[in-house]
C-alpha cells in the first residue's frame, strides 16, 4: 500500500509537470468556465442557475476523455508498461494510480468551478451540496472510465484522439448542458440516453438543485456509477488482453 500512495505521489506532480495535462485538465476547462459562464449569463439568465454542475461536466469530460487515454497508450508504445510488468508491477496497479490521479486532478477543477460560479456568475448554490459532490464524483469516476476504456483499446496515440473527439463531441452537444435536451430531434435525443452526462445532468439536477427532471435523479445516479463500473471492468479486461499477448 506505501508503494501504491508512493507511486501515486510521483504519478501527481509529473502529471502537474505535463504541459500538455495541464493545459486538457486545467487551462481548458477553465478558460470555457470563464467565457461560457459570462455568455450564458448574459445570453440566458435561467442557464446559470445551474452553472456548476454544467461546466463541472465540461470539465470531467475534457480532461478524461480527451486528457487521459493519451498518456496510457504512450506507456504502451514506449515499452513503459512492460518494463512495470517485467519488474513486478501489475498492469492493474498502474491503471489504478492513473485512474486515481485523473480522478484527483479532475475533483480539484471541479471545486474550483463550485466556488467560482456564485462568486463570478452569481450562480445558484445547490440546495444539497453533499449530493451535488455525489454526483460530481459518480461521474468524475464514470468519465476516467471511458478514458482509461479508451486508452487500453486504441492502438495509437491517433486513433486515441479520434476517438476521444468522437465521444467528447456527443457528449457536450447532446447531453442538454449547451442547450436544453427538448431541442434536439428525435435521433439525438436517443443517442443523448446512452451518453453518461445525460444522466450525470439529471442527478445534478433532481438531487443537488431539487429541480423537476425528466429522468429520476436516483436512477440517473446509478446509470451513471454503473457506466462507470462497466467501463472500468473492459479496461482492465483489456490491459489484461494487452500482458498476455505481448508475453506470447
Amino acid at each position: 500500500m506505501n508503494a501504491f500512495f508512493r507511486y501515486l505521489t510521483i504519478q501527481f506532480k509529473m502529471d502537474l509537470r505535463d504541459r500538455g495535462f495541464l493545459l486538457s485538465f486545467y487551462m481548458m476547462p477553465l478558460i470555457f468556465f470563464a467565457v461560457m459562464g459570462a455568455v450564458f449569463s448574459s445570453i440566458n439568465p435561467q442557464m446559470k442557475t445551474t452553472l456548476a454542475a454544467t461546466m463541472t461536466i465540461f470539465a470531467a469530460t475534457m480532461g478524461a476523455v480527451m486528457g487521459s487515454p493519451t498518456p496510457l497508450v504512450h506507456l504502451r508504445e514506449s515499452g513503459t508498461l512492460r518494463a512495470f510488468r517485467v519488474n513486478g508491477i501489475p498492469t492493474s496497479a498502474v491503471l489504478s494510480v492513473h485512474s486515481v490521479s485523473t480522478f484527483l486532478h479532475l475533483f480539484l477543477v471541479s471545486c474550483v468551478i463550485y466556488v467560482l460560479s456564485p462568486v463570478l456568475f452569481h450562480s445558484q448554490v445547490p440546495q444539497s451540496p453533499p449530493l451535488y459532490f455525489a454526483a460530481a464524483a459518480a461521474f468524475l469516476f464514470a468519465s476516467v472510465g471511458v478514458g482509461m476504456l479508451i486508452g487500453s483499446c486504441a492502438r495509437g496515440q491517433s486513433q486515441a484522439t479520434v476517438i476521444s473527439m468522437l465521444v467528447f463531441m456527443p457528449s457536450i452537444l447532446f447531453s442538454g448542458i449547451m442547450f436544453p435536451s427538448s431541442m434536439l430531434p428525435e435521433p439525438f435525443l436517443w443517442l443523448g440516453r446512452i451518453i453518461p452526462a445525460t444522466y450525470a445532468l439529471q442527478s445534478f439536477y433532481g438531487l443537488a438543485y431539487r429541480m423537476q427532471t425528466d429522468l429520476d435523479g436516483l436512477l440517473s445516479l446509478a446509470a451513471v456509477l454503473g457506466f462507470g463500473i462497466l467501463t472500468f471492468l473492459l479496461a482492465a479486461w483489456r490491459f489484461r488482453q494487452i500482458g498476455e499477448t505481448e508475453q506470447i
